[in-house]
């Protein structure tokens, strides 16, 4: 930790002691399509269009709604090896989306998708690999916390004895979320413990469409911090397997992520499997839901 300091503070002496203006010259931003799809067991594709902004851009609810893409200007296409679906575009109350009505995403299946956008065309592949399912779910009180009630999610499973399997763990709680949330670190990979019993802490993640809900210290009606559990919710917890392409996408995301004013942070760039020049991810997703109450029988000792 004292490194740490030293190292910051020579850093603000030697700019302090050789002051000088300088003027960088940014070039012109040119915006890209960013596509997030996904298919998963059992249910249909779905496909969020956006296009990506300057990376001093301020991000807010407005900011997110006026670069999201409607149907009126793209197509989007997914297929498998026997038939082909055109989604059908949604605008539930300024969140747009395009959703699947005819192929539902199975196990060990090969997916194709295809977006037209002024003019292009964008393509990827990706395969749904098999669940892995839950063995248990424990809650754990935050020690730093004098309430007993608010913590975390712990999850258990067991990784098959096949080396290179991803994950990716996401929650709802019933009646805060409308949409599954993820922590900031949402992937984990087998590479430290293949075909062992595996152990997760998972927080609840953030939806930036509710910010509403928060105050400026994170806080919502009742005076809870967002990110803790609380004994007596429901929570449906998702664990999905993901082939290594997704995974690394959401590795390297959210590495970039969490470096975002960091100066000492090396630069991360977003890893994509869209081919055509887009940036972002079709990701084929193998689910596995388990639904926990949150009373004292399950609190982690």
């Amino acid at each position: 930790m004292k490194k740490y300091y030293f190292i910051i503070l020579s850093f603000l002496l030697f700019t302090w002691g050789c002051e000088k203006e300088i003027t960088v010259d940014l070039p012109e931003y040119k915006s890209k399509l960013v596509i997030e799809g996904s298919i998963e067991t059992g249910t249909y594709a779905e496909v969020k269009l956006s296009k990506s902004i300057p990376y001093f851009e301020p991000i807010d609810t407005n900011a997110v709604n006026n670069i999201l893409i409607g149907g009126d200007e793209a197509t989007v296409i997914v297929s498998d090896n026997n038939q082909t679906d055109t989604l059908t575009y949604f605008n539930h109350g300024g969140f747009k989306i395009f959703k699947g009505t005819k192929i539902i995403g199975e196990a060990g299946k090969t997916y194709y998708l295809k977006v037209i956008y002024n003019g292009k065309t964008y393509t990827a592949t990706t395969t749904i690999p098999y669940a892995v399912p839950i063995d248990s779910i424990k809650f754990y009180p935050d020690p730093r916390h004098d309430i007993d009630t608010l913590g975390f999610l712990w999850i258990y499973a067991k990784d098959p004895d096949t080396l290179g399997n991803n994950y990716r763990i996401l929650s709802k709680t019933l009646g805060k979320d409308f949409i599954f949330v993820h922590p900031d670190m949402s992937v984990d990979e087998d590479k430290f413990y293949n075909g062992q019993t595996m152990e997760f802490s998972i927080y609840r993640g953030r939806n930036i469409m509710q910010q509403d809900l928060y105050d400026e210290e994170g806080r919502d009606s009742l005076g809870i911090k967002w990110y803790y559990f609380v004994m007596g919710e429901t929570v449906v917890v998702k664990f999905c397997s993901l082939d290594r392409k997704s995974f690394m996408f959401w590795h390297t995301a959210e590495q970039q992520q969490a470096s975002n004013g960091n100066p000492f942070a090396s630069p991360v760039t977003p890893y994509t499997n869209i081919n055509g020049g887009a940036l972002g991810i079709w990701g084929g997703y193998g689910v596995y839901l388990d639904t926990v109450h949150i009373t004292p029988d399950i609190v982690k000792r």
